[in-house]
């Protein structure tokens, strides 16, 4: 009993610290922030074109600025729903997740990398989109990851080549300047699938993880970067709130490479708050602006993307 206390009281602690954060990031009041984070999202799906050419019955209304995009209908049939999504005509995925997809906008004969494919739901959309018609690499660490990510890939009809190398070492595996665009999914904390009552979810976030998963992400942004040809574009995105993984991760590569723009990112999303200009009292030296932060929201959970262009 006195464990159960002791693991109710860190997480309620973690909890508090969350919120705290939250608060100055989105510059809101307590109960402003708690009823964000306890937001029930829509659920959304992508009708795969590589499977289907017909609008699938799952769908309900059109997402504006995504084509193939749905919100579900509620209360859909479990046992339909299973049929679409086993057979790949439709990909159930939450919408912010098409936005790095759609930032990068893959092009027939384009060279494409996907640094952290698995389990492969953006790397299929890129096939979608350009009908089969990129050179698709998809890269993952984790042998059992990449066997998962292959069958995803097969059961959507989208190809691929796939490679299984440590993201922190790419150019051991890679040449230099190869790729025309680099879609880099990071390894995050996730905070944008936490929520305000799912205690459990606290077991496994803190400031010291978020600060390891930041140096982690600066060092396979660079690695990454070096696998860009000139004028190409890499886009950064995590799902997750915290600056440290964001901002910071943004504004030090910047710093490190002089050859590298920011563009801006244009979709028109109600949960859309300006990039932080600074953290913890310390001023970023460039403008993020360009960057795409979004909160929790009722069709997407938290998300950022940086379009970075290679001079």
């Amino acid at each position: 009993m006195a464990k159960r206390k002791d693991i109710t009281a860190d997480r309620e602690k973690k909890r508090a610290l969350w919120i705290e954060r939250m608060m100055r990031v989105i510059d809101q009041n307590e109960a402003f922030v708690c009823k964000l984070l306890s937001i029930e999202r829509t659920q959304s799906v992508r009708v795969n074109p590589l499977k289907t050419s017909t609008k699938s019955e799952l769908c309900g209304k059109p997402i504006s600025w995504c084509e193939h995009g749905f919100s579900i209908i509620p209360g859909y049939d479990h046992e339909k729903q299973r049929e679409e999504t086993e057979n790949g005509a439709v990909y159930i995925q939450n919408a912010a997740s098409w936005l790095p997809i759609l930032t990068l906008d893959p092009q027939p004969n384009d060279s494409i990398l996907d640094v952290c494919a698995a389990p492969g739901g953006k790397a299929s959309h890129i096939q979608a989109i350009t009908n089969n018609r990129s050179y698709l690499t998809c890269n993952d660490n984790s042998k059992p990851r990449l066997l998962k990510l292959k069958r995803n890939m097969e059961r959507l009809g989208a190809v691929a080549n796939y490679t299984l190398a440590d993201a922190t070492r790419l150019t051991r595996t890679f040449q230099p300047e190869t790729y025309d665009k680099i879609l880099l999914d990071a390894p995050c904390s996730g905070e944008g699938l936490m929520t305000f009552d799912d205690m459990k979810l606290f077991d496994s976030w803190s400031v010291a993880h978020i600060r390891r998963l930041s140096d982690l992400q600066k060092k396979i942004l660079s690695e990454s970067w070096q696998l860009l040809k000139p004028g190409g574009t890499l886009i950064y995105s995590t799902c997750t709130m915290a600056p440290e993984e964001n901002e910071a991760v943004i504004d030090y590569f910047l710093r490190k490479n002089p050859n590298a723009t920011l563009e801006p990112i244009d979709f028109p999303l109600e949960n859309r708050i300006p990039a932080l200009s600074s953290w913890n009292n310390k001023p970023f030296t460039h403008n993020l602006s360009p960057c795409l932060r979004l909160t929790p929201g009722k069709l997407t959970e938290a998300f950022f993307v940086a379009k970075i262009i290679k001079n």
